[in-house]
C-alpha cells in the first residue's frame, strides 16, 4: 500500500475490497474487446478496431488496480490508469506505458476532436500493442492469485 500512497494523497484511487472474481471479470472483458479489435480490424473499421484495442488495455489496468485492492475515481480515471500501472509495471516496461498513453490521447481525440483518422498500420499496431500489454496484466494479476489458473486456454 505503501507504494501506492502518493495515488492516495491525491485522492486518485481509494481502498475498496474486491473480491478476485471481479477482477478476473474484468480481464475477460479485456480479451473480448481486444478479440472484437481483430474483428473490426478485419472488416476495415480501423478506428473501431483501435478504440477496442485502447478499451481492452484500458480494463486490464483497471482489473490490475482492482487487483491491489484500490478503486480508481471516476474523474480522469483513463489517465489515474495509465499511472497506476506505469508505477507497477516500472522501466521495463516503459514502452508499453508509452503506447497505452499515446493511444489513450488519439482515441479521445477521435472521439472528442475532428479530423483524425487511423490507419490500417495503426490499428494493427494497437491490436498487437493491447494483446501484449493485456497478457503482461494477466500475468502480474495471476501471481497475485496463484492457486488458481486465470483462463483456461
Amino acid at each position: 500500500m505503501k507504494a501506492f500512497q502518493e495515488f492516495i494523497d491525491k485522492g486518485l484511487i481509494r481502498k475498496e475490497k474486491i473480491d478476485f472474481s471481479q477482477v478476473v471479470r474484468v480481464l475477460a472483458k479485456a480479451q473480448r474487446s481486444a478479440k472484437s479489435a481483430k474483428v473490426l480490424f478485419a472488416d476495415g473499421d480501423f478506428e473501431g478496431s483501435y478504440q477496442l484495442a485502447y478499451e481492452a488495455m484500458l480494463l486490464s489496468g483497471r482489473a490490475l488496480i482492482f487487483s491491489h485492492g484500490f478503486k480508481p475515481r471516476a474523474a480522469g480515471s483513463h489517465k489515474i490508469t495509465i499511472g497506476f500501472v506505469e508505477k507497477v509495471l516500472g522501466k521495463e516496461e516503459t514502452i508499453l506505458v508509452f503506447k497505452f498513453d499515446k493511444m489513450r490521447k488519439n482515441r479521445h481525440y477521435l472521439i472528442y476532436g475532428a479530423g483524425l483518422s487511423i490507419s490500417e498500420t495503426e490499428a494493427k499496431n494497437a491490436i498487437s500493442s493491447a494483446k501484449e500489454f493485456v497478457s503482461e496484466i494477466e500475468k502480474l494479476v495471476q501471481k497475485k492469485n496463484p492457486q488458481k489458473k486465470l483462463f483456461q486456454y
